[in-house]
């Protein structure tokens, strides 16, 4: 497993600097079929991404890589070459590269790589390795931070939604009535979760089970999870089709005091 996440690693830094060639000069943005934006470093990070994880034999599943059928995979790569592309074309800096690997229907290894920040987080989390409680870890970057702060809840963005604000004066506001709202892009979200300076973000748009992946491992890792708002369970991966839907995604610390 280690060596699967040194090439994940290395994919993603290499997806990261073609990603900032783009971002450096003038761009064409085009419209996919579903109407989400496409740009070159899109295509051009997950053609690397793909390359470098073609050695070990693993089939491959990108947002711009679809398989017609992955019903027969037990393990594959699934990946976000370029998770936030509308932040990306916004020009704010936060957009990540995002790296899952999926066994048993379960995110056992993620990666998320912040081009602009130039950050990596990671994580191994493999339910056939781990404890009752915590796994095992390899990260960089994730550390659970105790000082003290309000209670922060996180929303996109650029994706943020009616559905979001009454869930969390119906769900969260009354235990946390001074509880603040912190608007951030891509996957950076879970990785605020994971290293303990956010404690719960909530999603009701249209997300894909790659947009997820990689954050979920990290995250689950690190204490947390990532669990469907109508039932409470944990998100579903290897589906008949990819669309999540609406989660919270809580802090292990939250997630305690929530239980």
């Amino acid at each position: 497993m280690n060596q699967l996440l040194e090439l994940a690693q290395q994919a993603a830094l290499e997806a990261g600097k073609a990603i900032m060639e783009v971002y450096a000069q003038p761009f064409e943005v085009y419209t996919k079929d579903d109407d989400s934006p496409v740009t070159q470093a899109d295509l051009r990070a997950s053609n690397i991404i793909k390359e470098i994880l073609k050695p070990t034999g693993i089939p491959f599943i990108s947002e711009e890589d679809l398989p017609p059928d992955r019903s027969q995979y037990n393990r594959y790569w699934l990946v976000d070459p370029l998770d936030g592309t509308v932040e990306f074309v916004n020009r704010n800096g936060e957009f990540t590269v995002n790296i899952a690997l999926i066994d048993d229907k379960q995110p056992v290894l993620g990666v998320i790589y912040a081009p602009v920040l130039d950050v990596m987080w990671w994580a191994i989390y493999d339910t056939r390795l781990r404890d009752t409680r915590h796994g095992r870890i390899l990260m960089s970057h994730v550390s659970q931070s105790r000082v003290p702060r309000p209670f922060t809840v996180l929303v996109s963005r650029s994706h943020r939604t009616p559905e979001v604000d009454a869930y969390i004066n119906k769900v969260l506001r009354p235990a946390h009535p001074d509880l603040v709202i912190d608007t951030q892009g891509s996957s950076l979200k879970f990785a605020r979760l994971a290293e303990g300076s956010a404690d719960v973000y909530v999603c009701y748009s249209k997300t894909k089970e790659w947009d997820t992946a990689a954050a979920d491992a990290i995250l689950r890792a690190a204490g947390g999870r990532v669990l469907r708002i109508s039932d409470g369970q944990p998100l579903e991966y290897s589906k008949k089709e990819y669309p999540n839907p609406p989660f919270v995604a809580w802090a292990r610390i939250s997630l305690d005091e929530n239980r």
